[in-house]
C-alpha cells in the first residue's frame, strides 16, 4: 500500500512538473510574441515586408545596438506570425536577448523581417540562375553561387528597412549585427556583400555563399556555423569561405558540428560565447 502511494505521488509530481514546464514554455512564447511588435514596411519597389521589432528600454537615452534575424525558406509569407522567429534560439532559448537579464547586460533592438513568397524563387538572396522558372539553378554542389548584381525584392526591401529602423530609432549605427539560418544564412552572406558598411558583425548558419565577394566582406567579423551532415546545403561552402577569409587574416571564426541541418541551428545559438562575441564587435 505504501509502495503504491509512493508511486502515485511520484507520478503526480512528474505530471505537475511536465505541465508546469509546458505552460512555462507557452507563456514565454506568448511573452516573446507581445514583445516583438508587428509592423509592415512598404519599400520603394512597392513590396510590403512584414516585420517584428523589439524596442529596448532607453532610460538613459543612449543609442543601442540592432540585431537582425533572417528566417529560413519555410517561413516565407505575409502573415507575420510566430513562425518567423520560432527557430531563432537567440530569441527563444534560455539565453534569449529579450529576457530582462540579457537586456540588462546587452540592451538592443531586435528586427525580424519576413521574406515574401510572391514567387517560387523569392528569397533573401538572389544569385545568377535564380528565377521563378528555375528557383534553384546556379546553386553549386560545393555550396557556392554567384551573387546576382540585382538583389531580390525582399532583400532590397529589407536592407531599406534596416536603414529606416536605424534612422528612426536610437540605434548605434556602429553596432548593427545580422544572423540567419538556412535561407537566412544565404541572406546574411548576401546582405553583408551588398551593404558591407552597414554591419559590425555577421553570423551565417548553413547557407550557400559567394566566394567572389571576398573583397566586399573582408573587414566584417564573421562567425560561420555549419553541420557536416547537412543534406540541404553543402558544408563545403562554409569551409571554403572560412579558408579564404583566414588566408587574408580576416576576423573570422568557423564552427562545424557533426550534425544535420536543423540541429546545427539549435546548437549554434547555445554557444556560450556567441552573444558576447557578437556584442564585442564595433564597425571600423
Amino acid at each position: 500500500m505504501k509502495y503504491r502511494l509512493l508511486t502515485t505521488t511520484i507520478l503526480l509530481l512528474l505530471f505537475v512538473a511536465c505541465k508546469t514546464k509546458k505552460n512555462g514554455a507557452k507563456s514565454f512564447l506568448e511573452n516573446v510574441d507581445s514583445l516583438l511588435v508587428r509592423n509592415t514596411h512598404v519599400s520603394i519597389n512597392n513590396l510590403e515586408i512584414p516585420y517584428r521589432l523589439f524596442t529596448p528600454n532607453n532610460i538613459k537615452n543612449e543609442k543601442k545596438p540592432l540585431v537582425i534575424f533572417l528566417h529560413g525558406r519555410g517561413e516565407r509569407g505575409t502573415e507575420n506570425g510566430q513562425r518567423i522567429y520560432k527557430n531563432a534560439g537567440i530569441l527563444m532559448n534560455e539565453n534569449s536577448l529579450l529576457t530582462n537579464k540579457l537586456q540588462h547586460k546587452y540592451p538592443c533592438y531586435v528586427l525580424v523581417p519576413q521574406c515574401s513568397d510572391k514567387s517560387e524563387n523569392e528569397e533573401w538572396a538572389k544569385w545568377i540562375g535564380n528565377s521563378p522558372e528555375t528557383p534553384f539553378k546556379g546553386l553549386e554542389k560545393d555550396g557556392s553561387y554567384r551573387m546576382n548584381p540585382i538583389p531580390s525584392e525582399s532583400g532590397e526591401a529589407t536592407l531599406e528597412l534596416i536603414e529606416k529602423i536605424i534612422a528612426e530609432n536610437a540605434v548605434d549605427s556602429s553596432r548593427v549585427y545580422i544572423t540567419g539560418l538556412s535561407m537566412g544564412g544565404f541572406g546574411t552572406w548576401d546582405f553583408i556583400a551588398r551593404k558591407p558598411n552597414l554591419f559590425a558583425a555577421a553570423i551565417p548558419m548553413a547557407g550557400y555563399s559567394d566566394p567572389n565577394q571576398l573583397e566586399q566582406i573582408k573587414e566584417i567579423p564573421i562567425w560561420i556555423f555549419h553541420g557536416n551532415k547537412d543534406k540541404w546545403n553543402p558544408v563545403e561552402g562554409s569551409r571554403n569561405m572560412y579558408k579564404i577569409l583566414s588566408e587574408i587574416n580576416a576576423d573570422v571564426k568557423y564552427t562545424e558540428y557533426n550534425l544535420g541541418h536543423g540541429d546545427t541551428f539549435k546548437k549554434a545559438f547555445k554557444e556560450p560565447e556567441l552573444i558576447s562575441w557578437m556584442f564585442s564587435k564595433i564597425k571600423k
